[in-house]
């Protein structure tokens, strides 16, 4: 097998990854146990060891000078090669070397490339994110604002266009978060009600614990979720759901260059007729009309 080590980070001034004809040295380091990092497992430390007449044991004073050269060029090794696959091997699970173009790792300024790994990976990938647009594009406008509230955003003020623009960078981002978040969430209908009850303020959450007025309704996410769920609490599930549609009674959607004193006569009027069974509440005023139906 051919692997590549490859810088990857530009000195931030000169624009460049190396300067040409210097080298720069990858060698070992304490780990947080005390040890000197060596990237061998027991079993490969005795192979090698064996095979290149060294002591690779982590004690070993071989590895207080071990290091490997690099410079502004590619180095390449064949792991076919029993000294190249010792330094494959130290170089894979480095501080300072990652093993995939997406992998995050913080302090890597090497890249550590197996063409053949890389495009399995892309191929993985691509077809996860041809499935996420896909199952992106069969949603309602509707499903659209659900999954947006699921991801934490509110999209009642958004355009249809900009609900799926937002949406749709969500998914070209994270495919597989997408497909997890809500294609396979089996529970996402339960999840967005809780989403849109806590926006509401209608459910409560304090740090991990969420409750609806003096009920408790579970510490994270998924005890929220089986609390709804369970055929025992439908009558809360009931009293959220109204209370989250009164709320919204309370949301009038109003012109924006209604005054703000029309504003607050509807919102006003809207909160002391909300007890009544279809009353009506109309103002007026220059070309404004608004009317709001109420029914219990």
């Amino acid at each position: 097998m051919i692997v590549i080590l490859r810088p990857i980070n530009k000195n931030r001034w000169s624009g460049l990854i190396k300067y040409k004809n210097c080298y720069e040295d990858i060698g070992s380091y304490f780990t947080r146990s005390g040890a000197l990092y060596t990237g061998l497992i027991e079993d490969d430390a005795i192979r090698l060891g064996e095979i290149l007449d060294l002591n690779l044991k982590k004690s070993s004073e071989y590895w207080n000078t071990f290091f490997i050269r690099t410079t502004d060029k590619d180095l390449y090794l064949n792991t076919d090669d029993p000294m190249d696959e010792l330094k494959y091997l130290f170089l894979k699970n480095h501080k300072r070397v990652k093993t995939s173009l997406m992998e995050h790792k913080a302090g890597a300024n090497f890249i550590l490339i197996n063409k053949e790994e890389e495009a399995k990976k892309a191929s993985v990938y691509n077809r996860t994110k041809r499935s996420a647009i896909t199952e992106f594009d069969k949603l309602s406008t509707e499903d659209i604002r659900k999954a947006l509230r699921i991801y934490g955003h509110n999209a009642d003020s958004m355009t249809n266009e900009m609900a799926e623009n937002r949406l749709f960078e969500i998914v070209e981002g994270d495919p597989e978060g997408f497909l997890n978040k809500w294609v396979k969430n089996k529970d996402r209908d339960t999840q967005y009600i809780i989403e849109k009850a806590i926006s509401k303020n209608v459910i409560r959450r304090n740090k991990r614990l969420f409750s609806y007025g003096t009920d408790k309704l579970g510490h994270g996410i998924e005890e929220v979720i089986n609390f709804m769920d369970d055929p025992k609490n439908q009558d809360i599930r009931v009293a959220i759901l109204k209370a989250i549609d009164a709320k919204e009674y309370f949301d009038v959607n109003l012109p924006e260059d209604t005054p703000e004193a029309i504003v607050e006569e509807v919102k006003i009027a809207a909160k002391n007729k909300a007890i009544a069974t279809q009353q009506k509440v109309k103002v007026t005023k220059e070309n404004v009309e608004l009317e709001i139906k109420l029914d219990e």
